[in-house]
């Protein structure tokens, strides 16, 4: 597993506006991190709702996304990973992901 990769997470039942289900995410966790195989990970989670527009939503592809998607960055959320279900859904790649970053370090405030 990598930065930018696609997998499908269990989410769970939702509360709120909080994603749910078994849903594609974006791992943003650095791969240094990931090199060391830790049992939680960051993701950002992906909707084929795309009308919305909102500035911290962000248009993505990947081999495993089969419909138009938008990567919710306000949404980054840490997870288990027991629960992934699969991780074979491709990769955003490294221009999509520094775009995804760049938002969470927004959302976040750091330069």
């Amino acid at each position: 597993m990598q930065a930018g990769d696609v997998v499908r997470v269990d989410f769970g039942v939702p509360a709120g506006s909080e994603p749910g289900f078994v849903r594609p995410a974006i791992v943003v966790t650095a791969n240094l991190i990931l090199d060391a195989r830790p049992r939680t990970i960051h993701v950002v989670p992906i909707t084929s709702h795309t009308k919305r527009s909102l500035p911290t939503e962000i248009v993505v592809s990947a081999a495993g996304l089969d419909q138009p998607s938008v990567a919710q960055c306000h949404l980054c959320t840490v997870v288990s990973t027991e629960r992934l279900t699969a991780d074979d859904q491709g990769n955003i790649g490294a221009a999509a992901l520094a775009e995804v970053r760049s938002i969470l370090g927004d959302l976040l405030d750091i330069p």
